[in-house]
């Protein structure tokens, strides 16, 4: 896997917890400009944590581009994601996962949990499944 970061969007906001073993997890808004790890499926995802910080430093987010991310699964080139419980991407079946919100595409799979992918994000403006 190359490393392939293509950062069009970030952001900064606060770490609402320590992510310093996060880095390349997804994120949702716990509070205003304060992101925390995903917590369910269903959760809106906000970006994707590209740094690696403490409690209540600053986490550069993802918006938008490419980067490298944590999977949750094996997953090929070309599959939809989404952002699991825990922050890690997972497949996202549009018309299975209606729950779930889809943010990217795969560019470069991984084969297992806990291996890094390479993928096109947009949290911008994540849709539905279904």
């Amino acid at each position: 896997m190359g490393k392939n970061e293509k950062l069009i969007h970030t952001e900064t906001f606060t770490s609402g917890d320590d992510f310093s073993s996060k880095q390349y997890y997804g994120c949702k808004f716990e509070d205003d400009r304060t992101i925390a790890l995903t917590s369910a499926d269903t959760d809106i995802p906000a970006g994707l944590i590209i740094n690696n910080p403490e409690d209540g430093e600053d986490a550069e987010v993802l918006i938008i581009g490419r980067s490298p991310a944590v999977v949750a699964e094996a997953i090929e080139a070309g599959e939809l994601v989404r952002i699991a419980s825990g922050g890690k991407v997972a497949l996202c079946e549009a018309g299975s996962d209606t729950t779930a919100y889809i943010v990217g595409q795969c560019i470069e799979g991984a084969d297992a949990d806990g291996e890094y992918g390479v993928f096109d994000f947009n949290f911008a403006s994540p849709a539905r499944a279904a």
